[in-house]
């Protein structure tokens, strides 16, 4: 497991689309927790962008999403998984390590996103299009402040 960590810049945007598209395969599972986000109105913050309780949402689905108007993020706990049956519970390392998980972002505090995953080439990706996006200050992590910034240990 690598894993990266990413200042998103505080405001209302469309930031997991930007970061994601072209990037994640659409074929994915995405596994939502019930965070704290919403989708924006005029001036405002509308609507919750996540579920009262967890959810799944297929490839094509979660692009639309994460697509369709811009929102606030505050907190964020969504993973990836390449087939609707290998969508399991994460809470830890070990959890993640017999998952078939294929990508995990873990954002706090509205700006502070870690990014993991044991393919490389999806962070190095996810880094450049981060910095072509205008995000300051990316750098790689090691997987021990991956797993005490993701799950606290």
């Amino acid at each position: 497991m690598e894993g990266m960590l990413l200042y998103i810049k505080n405001e209302y945007g469309r930031q997991l689309y930007e970061m994601l598209e072209g990037i994640v395969d659409s074929s994915w599972y995405w596994s939502l927790a019930p965070e704290e986000a919403y989708f924006t109105g005029p001036g405002y913050l509308d609507r919750p962008f996540f579920f009262e309780s967890a959810a799944i949402m297929d490839g094509q689905t979660f692009q639309k999403h994460i697509s369709k108007e811009d929102y606030y993020l505050i907190f964020a706990d969504i993973k990836a998984f390449p087939t609707l049956e290998s969508v399991v519970s994460i809470t830890n390392e070990a959890d993640f390590m017999k998952s078939s998980c294929k990508l995990g972002l873990s954002l706090t505090d509205s700006i502070y996103m870690i990014v993991y995953s044991r393919e490389k080439r999806i962070l190095l990706e996810i880094k450049e299009r981060a910095e072509t996006l205008g995000y300051q200050d990316s750098r790689f992590l090691k997987k021990e402040e991956v797993v005490a910034n993701v799950w606290g240990m």
